[in-house]
């Protein structure tokens, strides 16, 4: 089976770095397009890289002529640049766009949002960009996460403290499934998905991707076990993380409005479902279990919260 030709846009993101390197590392045709000025220094020099501005429709068009798949895993900052893929693909022979949607996003990765969730500026943007996709007539698949096991359990904000052995069960999340996948798991799903696969097989679709799905008492469990005593639990009601999520986003911390959210969808049972049912299993691979990050404390950290801290300990732990 011929391998397909891949241009990657992202490298340097907390995540997608990580995805890139192991894509690099299966020996797949891998292209780097990377914005004028971009460190590129942590890339093998045996790796084709173009240096491009992607709202340069011509210079994009050229740099896209001899591939076939777009990944892009851009960050917050890129999401508005995508749009520049959108514009140049119909010109080229490119035959899928991969843009994915967020959670915590390091990336485009994530999920899909309702209603509530496109009040979050970042979230919108995201969705106009997959709209804006499919009106140009491109192939699209999205790859659909529920969140980083390293923003789940390396931070907070999910409610789960590791360290300091507490727990916050917002709405059902004693009962509700938490899915999550390692950064690990998902560059290895990456490399299944898109390296050798018919684009055919794979267009159009709305793959979901989930290593562990523990419900908040199996979080609990696990807390028990590396702690040997209970956790303290907290309990917030779904009307009162609605009530929060909405003042977050009138507020000067709307930034953090999305911590709201992310844990309304595990308290109501989104977080599992908005995944889908299209669900790509790496049978081969070794997941990673609540013993693994929790009680060897194996999880692999998240970006600084160290100045958002008190807001969020003050409205999770009191």
């Amino acid at each position: 089976m011929s391998a397909n030709r891949i241009a990657v846009y992202g490298h340097r993101g907390r995540f997608s770095s990580r995805i890139v390197s192991v894509l690099i590392a299966s020996d797949a045709h891998i292209t780097v397009l990377y914005r004028p000025g971009s460190d590129i220094s942590n890339l093998p020099a045996r790796v084709p890289k173009i240096e491009v501005d992607v709202l340069d429709q011509d210079a994009l068009v050229a740099a896209l002529q001899n591939i076939n798949i777009v990944l892009s895993l851009v960050g917050d900052e890129g999401v508005s640049r995508e749009f520049g893929f959108v514009s140049a693909i119909p010109r080229t022979n490119v035959k899928l766009f991969t843009h994915c949607p967020p959670p915590s996003v390091p990336s485009d990765l994530g999920l899909r949002y309702g209603e509530d969730g496109m009040a979050i500026p970042l979230l919108k943007k995201k969705e106009q960009v997959q709209e804006a996709t499919r009106q140009a007539g491109i192939p699209l698949t999205v790859v659909l996460i529920a969140n980083f096991a390293e923003f789940t359990l390396g931070s907070i904000v999910m409610g789960i403290d590791i360290e300091g052995n507490r727990l916050l069960y917002t709405g059902n999340a004693a009962i509700e499934k938490a899915s999550m996948c390692t950064v690990e798991y998902v560059a290895a799903a990456y490399v299944s998905i898109f390296t050798t696969s018919p684009i055919a097989e794979i267009s159009n679709r709305a793959i979901g991707l989930v290593e562990l799905a523990p419900t908040g008492e199996d979080i609990a469990t696990a807390l028990q076990k590396k702690h040997g005593k209970k956790p303290k639990i907290f309990r917030q009601s779904i009307e009162k993380v609605n009530e929060q999520f909405s003042d977050r986003l009138k507020s000067d911390m709307s930034a953090l409005a999305p911590a709201w959210y992310y844990r309304k969808l595990w308290g109501t049972g989104e977080l599992t479902s908005l995944l889908g049912s299209d669900i790509w299993d790496l049978r081969s691979y070794k997941k990673a279990t609540l013993d693994d990050l929790i009680v060897e404390r194996k999880v692999g950290s998240y970006r600084d919260l160290s100045l958002v801290l008190p807001h969020l300990e003050e409205a999770m732990f009191h």
